[in-house]
C-alpha cells in the first residue's frame, strides 16, 4: 500500500462537530463538499500548515501518534517553524535557510537560501511554511518581505511575490488553489501556481458613534480556510469572505468597539468557525455567521471533533494547562495529574500532545489521552517547544532543535509507514480489525484513494 494512500485513508470522512442539540455530519452533500474540500486543502497528507490544516484547527483526525514507551527517532540540528507533507518536514529555519528533512530518519534533503530580488543577498526565512500542490511557501524578512514559493523535491524557486507590503502575518494558508496571506493589514489571495494576485481584501473604516469613521485594519493572525469561505478578524470585526472572489458572506461586529475586541486566530472546519470574542471562544455557523454557542474560556487552541481544547491559566498564574470542552460549552476534560505549564497543543485521532514549559522543571511533550485527560507518556526535550505536530504515528516538536518523537523500536518501512507496509492504517502490529465492515471500508477507501492518486 503506498504511503499517500495511507496517509488520505480516511480523509473523505470529514469531521463532525456536535453543535447544541444538533450536529455537522460528513452526509450526503455536506460530505461531497468536504471530501472536495479536502482534496483541494489538505491534499498534502500531513500537517500543512502552522497549525495542521487551512483551517488552523490543531487536529489531525488521521493520525494515532506514538504509544508508550516512546522514544525520540531522530533529531534535527535546527529550530524553527514547520509543515510537514509527503514523507518530508520543511523548517523555516530560526538562522535563515529553509530546509527539507527526511521524515523516515531525519536526514536532510535539500537545503535553500531565500534572496532578495534585486541583489541576491541572502535574508532569513520567516514564521510557518505551508505546503500543497508541490510546493513549499514561506515568507522572508526583508524591508519589504516577500511571499516565496519553492519546489517541494528539489528546493528550487517557483516563484516570489515582493509587492506585498513591508508587514505579513509570517503564515500563508494554502487552500483551493489560493494562498491567502494578510500584509500591510490587507488580505490577499494569489495563484498558488503563479503567485499573480486574484483579489485582495482592505476593510471599510467602521462608523463611529458621532457619525464619522475609524479604522479598523486587519490583524497579523494566519486567516482559517474552510466551507469555500476564508475568514478573518480585525480588532472589532470577524469577515467571512468567499474564497474564490473574495466577496462579502457575513461580517460580525463586537458590541462596544471601545470596550470589546476580537482576538487569537480564527479557526474553521466543517461547518462551524471559532474564534476569541471578548475573551470567550465564541462558535458560529460557517455559512450564516449565526452563533451556535460559547465557551466559556479566553483561549482557544484546537477544534476537533468532539471537542474544543484550550491551553488556560490552571488557576495559578504561573502556570497554565489544557481543558476540552464540549462545543456546548460544558468542561468535561482535563489533565488527570499535576503536569508543568503547558505551552502549545495539538490533538490526533486519541491523544492530545502538549509542550510543557521549562519554568519549575525541563521541558518536554506528554501526551494526554483524549478520552480522560490521562497521560500516556513524557519525553524530555532540549527548550520548550514552540510548535507541534502530529502526523501518521509520529509527534514533530522545534524547540532549540527539531526531534521526532515515536513508539520506542519503531522500525519505519521504506515508504516512511511504521512496521509492516500492509498493516491497516489506524492499527499497529497486532491490533485485529474490529469488524468485517470496517476492513470492507477500508479497502473501498483505498482503492478510491489510489486510483485518485495515479489519474494526479
Amino acid at each position: 500500500m503506498s504511503r499517500y494512500a495511507r496517509r488520505n485513508l480516511l480523509r473523505a470522512a470529514g469531521l463532525t462537530v456536535a453543535i447544541g442539540t444538533g450536529a455537522v455530519t460528513g452526509s450526503g452533500a455536506a460530505a461531497e463538499r468536504t471530501a472536495a474540500e479536502a482534496a483541494t486543502t489538505n491534499g498534502t497528507g500531513g500537517w500543512s500548515s502552522t497549525r495542521g490544516d487551512p483551517g488552523n484547527t490543531g487536529f489531525n483526525p488521521d493520525a494515532t501518534g506514538p504509544a508508550s514507551p516512546v522514544a525520540t527517532a531522530w533529531s534535527h540540528d535546527h529550530a524553527g517553524r514547520f509543515a510537514v507533507a509527503d514523507g518530508t518536514v520543511y523548517l523555516a529555519t530560526d538562522d535563515g535557510p529553509v530546509h527539507a528533512i527526511d521524515a523516515t530518519d531525519g536526514t536532510l534533503a535539500w537545503e535553500t537560501e531565500i534572496t532578495t530580488a534585486d541583489d541576491g543577498e541572502a535574508v532569513e526565512a520567516t514564521g510557518s511554511p505551508a505546503v500543497a500542490h508541490e510546493t513549499v511557501y514561506v515568507t522572508a524578512r526583508e524591508p519589504d518581505p516577500d511571499l516565496v514559493a519553492f519546489d517541494a523535491a528539489t528546493g528550487d524557486l517557483r516563484w516570489r511575490a515582493n509587492d506585498l507590503g513591508y508587514e505579513t502575518n509570517q503564515a500563508p494558508v494554502v487552500a483551493n488553489e489560493l494562498v491567502f496571506v494578510v500584509a500591510d493589514q490587507i488580505l490577499y489571495a494569489l495563484d498558488a501556481n503563479s503567485g499573480e494576485r486574484r483579489w485582495e481584501f482592505d476593510p471599510e473604516p467602521m462608523p463611529t458613534d458621532g457619525g464619522g469613521t475609524r479604522g479598523d485594519p486587519l490583524q497579523r493572525e494566519p486567516v482559517a480556510v474552510a466551507n469555500g469561505t476564508v475568514f478573518a478578524v480585525s480588532n472589532n470585526r470577524l469577515f467571512a469572505r468567499a474564497v474564490d472572489t473574495g466577496a462579502e458572506r457575513w461580517t460580525d461586529t463586537v458590541d462596544d468597539w471601545r470596550s470589546s475586541t476580537f482576538s487569537g486566530r480564527p479557526i474553521a472546519a466543517d461547518g462551524v468557525v471559532a474564534v476569541l470574542k471578548n475573551d470567550t471562544v465564541t462558535i458560529y455557523d460557517a455559512d450564516t455567521g449565526a452563533r451556535r454557542s460559547t465557551v466559556p474560556d479566553s483561549s482557544l487552541d484546537i477544534l476537533a471533533d468532539d471537542r474544543v481544547y484550550a491551553v488556560t491559566e490552571s488557576g495559578d498564574a504561573d502556570r497554565s494547562t489544557v481543558i476540552g470542552y464540549e462545543p456546548t460549552g460544558a468542561p468535561v476534560w482535563q489533565p488527570s495529574d499535576d503536569l508543568e505549564p503547558i505551552a502549545s497543543a495539538v490533538a490526533g485521532s486519541k491523544a492530545v500532545y502538549a509542550g510543557l514549559e521549562e519554568a519549575g522543571g525541563a521541558a518536554g511533550v506528554v501526551a494526554l489521552d483524549r478520552t480522560d485527560g490521562s497521560r500516556e507518556w513524557r519525553v524530555d526535550t532540549d527548550a520548550t517547544p514552540r510548535q507541534l505536530a502530529v502526523v501518521d504515528d509520529t509527534v514533530y516538536a522545534s524547540g532549540d532543535s527539531l526531534v521526532a518523537i515515536r513508539t520506542e523500536g519503531d522500525d519505519r518501512g521504506d515508504d516512511g509507514s511504521s512496521g509492516d507496509s500492509e498493516t491497516t492504517p489506524g492499527f499497529t502490529a497486532g491490533t485485529g480489525v474490529a469488524s468485517g465492515a470496517l476492513l470492507l471500508e477500508w479497502l473501498r477507501r483505498r482503492t478510491a484513494t489510489d486510483g485518485e492518486r495515479r489519474v494526479e
